[in-house]
């Protein structure tokens, strides 16, 4: 099918008639009505904030005597290539219907929510009553569009976009679906950058990682977890790929091997946001290719024999979406937005997202649906490598005491127990926290040496700068926190840290009843030098010595999963039988074959496996559907 003929072809679903309605009445629905407020208002301008994704979002509302009269955002810190739709819409849409009750931006639920909160805020302050400002906006019943092409992805992150570069570059027809409003609130358009193979970024400072190098790494740190020939060509794609993207203008430079792993594969990505990946986004729309943002993909379509034939699914504003095509690739991003799945998994103390919330586990959900199966390896996550974290604090960017739970020293669990060697939460990227997503809570436990030292030299100076610590050296050399005073205070009045006199009394704020023998066994092998428990390095071994004493709650915090479906190493989902499923392929975290747990030793592989996935199966892709003709 050529370009000029993929286009919304018919509409099809009925609008169904209001209740009651006689029989051969129209089923037009009429449109909605707006709001009518019944609060008297002081006339005026008014400023409101709410609490953003980065900050406080500040907005100014214009009332007469009734009504609403203008609204718009003056300051906010949100991201650049997502805040710019809530900013925009959400304005609008309460002065349109003088109703706060405006539709959530998808990618943007933190900014959507600051807004709505901040003109609540301003209809305080004229003296309004926000109940009168929060009817529901009755909404017409949608009918179903429907689209005919070669390719649909779900998904426009690293993967999704990879897949449909690719193929568009093979005159291969193709639609996006994309749940959040741009392509700027996914993992890959905010992350620090990829691990890939060879490039030119690399090669240009003489640190080119060849293929091989970059293959045996993963392959021996996964010990076989993963389709070993997936792996190796997912790999070798990853440099072609940058150069590619290199040639398109997206801005790159190397990152230094800040762990230790012998090379240098990561870069860092310094655009964030919408504008990091706009240029694959033009090009595929310049091939003929459609995005329909703000759409969920939701099923998989089948031709009842097992083949893939399309994929369904519903716009923000109820509209059914159902596109026909020669193959699915799901690429939604894993589950990080689906508090069932994570407590299926791993429990039910909540994990903390740091990533994309709108990955809810689409892209698995409709690939066991259409007969897929798990991957045998046991799900994970991508862990938060800088702090810990807890929902009840502001966030561990606004709170630098949140990262006390890395550097090495006591941690125990809810019984107060110590649980783990604590040098590997200050010594590996992301991979550290299995240990601690075994505890729900966990506890950090320090004196005030310590606290002290944290704002005033730094865990680097205070340990003595340890030869032997070359993350410290790497990450942490002269940088100090902001711990002390109001934000401590602030996370005592939030209850998730407490400062006490004695352990006892420490002991008892959060019922860790077995922390006071705990801390005399582990001041008296802090003093021998010599960790017997679980051979941490001497320098950690800072004992807790005078009071008074502080504890941190903590629980983990993720960037995002680990845990798909089986593909093969042309990222087919594969069913029970071990046989593909026609026209149905899976890539990046949706691809559990592709990923090990724990996750990776070195940076940036979530993203550099999900980016060069993408052009794997792109490629895959176009040629199964060449050899359909």
């Amino acid at each position: 099918m050529k370009n000029g003929f993929k286009k919304l072809i018919s509409v099809t679903l009925a609008v169904a008639l209001a209740a009651g309605s006689l029989a051969g009445c129209s089923s037009q629905t009429s449109a909605p009505e707006t709001a009518v407020s019944s609060s008297s208002l002081k006339a005026g301008t008014y400023t409101g904030t709410g609490k953003g994704k980065n900050g406080d979002v500040k907005v100014e509302v214009t009332f007469d005597d009734t009504s609403i009269t203008e609204a718009k955002v003056l300051e906010h810190s949100e991201t650049a290539g997502i805040f710019e739709t809530p900013v925009e819409k959400i304005p609008q849409q309460i002065v349109e219907n003088q109703s706060v009750m405006a539709d959530i931006v998808s990618g943007a639920t933190y900014t959507s929510n600051a807004i709505i909160e901040a003109v609540k805020d301003c209809i305080t302050q004229a003296g309004g009553n926000v109940e009168d400002f929060s009817k529901e906006i009755p909404k017409a019943a949608k009918e179903e569009e429907v689209y005919e092409t070669q390719l649909a992805i779900v998904g426009a992150g690293g993967a999704g976009l990879m897949a449909a570069l690719y193929a568009s570059e093979q005159d291969i027809d193709v639609i996006v679906l994309e749940k959040a409003a741009t392509i700027g609130s996914s993992n890959a358009a905010v992350a620090g950058g990829p691990s890939t193979s060879s490039n030119r970024v690399q090669e240009a400072e003489g640190e080119g990682v060849s293929a091989d190098e970059l293959y045996n790494y993963m392959y021996n740190y996964s010990q076989g977890t993963v389709n070993s020939l997936l792996l190796r060509k997912t790999i070798e794609a990853g440099g072609p790929m940058i150069n590619k993207l290199l040639d398109m203008g997206l801005e790159a430079i190397l990152r230094p091997d800040n762990y230790g792993v012998g090379f240098r594969a990561r870069l860092k990505l310094p655009v964030k946001g919408e504008d990091r990946f706009k240029m694959v986004q033009n090009f595929v729309e310049g091939k003929g290719g459609q995005f329909l943002f703000e759409t969920t993909g939701e099923h998989v379509i089948t031709d009842g024999q097992g083949k893939v034939i399309g994929v369904s699914g519903t716009k923000a504003d109820g509209t059914p979406v159902k596109v026909n095509a020669d193959a699915v690739l799901l690429a939604t991003g894993g589950y990080l937005g689906n508090n069932e799945m994570l407590a299926e998994h791993f429990g039910n103390v909540g994990i903390i997202p740091l990533g994309n919330t709108l990955s809810t586990g689409d892209g698995i959900s409709m690939a066991m649906e259409a007969g897929g199966v798990l991957e045998k390896n046991s799900f994970s996550l991508i862990f938060n490598e800088f702090a810990g974290e807890n929902e009840k604090s502001e966030g561990w960017q606004k709170n630098d005491n949140l990262k006390y739970a890395i550097y090495g020293g006591l941690l125990v669990n809810n019984e107060g127990t110590r649980f783990m060697n604590e040098e590997i939460m200050a010594t590996k990227p992301l991979a550290g926290g299995e240990e601690i997503l075994r505890q729900g809570y966990f506890y950090s436990i320090i004196d005030e040496e310590y606290f002290n030292a944290m704002s005033e030299v730094g865990i680097w100076d205070y340990l003595g700068q340890p030869e032997d610590w070359y993350v410290g050296k790497m990450t942490q050399e002269g940088k100090v926190l902001k711990a002390a005073g109001e934000r401590f205070d602030t996370a005592v009045k939030e209850g998730w840290a407490y400062k006490a006199d004695t352990i006892e009394e420490l002991a008892q704020y959060f019922g860790l009843e077995n922390l006071p023998e705990t801390v005399d066994e582990y001041n008296a092998m802090c003093e021998s030098g010599v960790d017997s428990t679980f051979g941490k390095s001497n320098y950690f071994m800072t004992a807790v010595d005078e009071g008074p004493y502080y504890v941190f709650q903590y629980q983990s915090s993720a960037w995002g999963t680990l845990g798909g479906v089986k593909v093969d190493d042309k990222l087919r989902v594969i069913n029970a039988d071990f046989e593909p499923i026609q026209g149905l392929y899976a890539a990046g975290v949706d691809a559990g074959s592709l990923f090990t747990t724990p996750y990776y030793g070195n940076e940036g592989a979530a993203l550099g496996l999900s980016l060069s996935s993408g052009s794997v199966a792109g490629t895959e892709i176009a040629n199964y559907i060449k050899g359909l003709k």
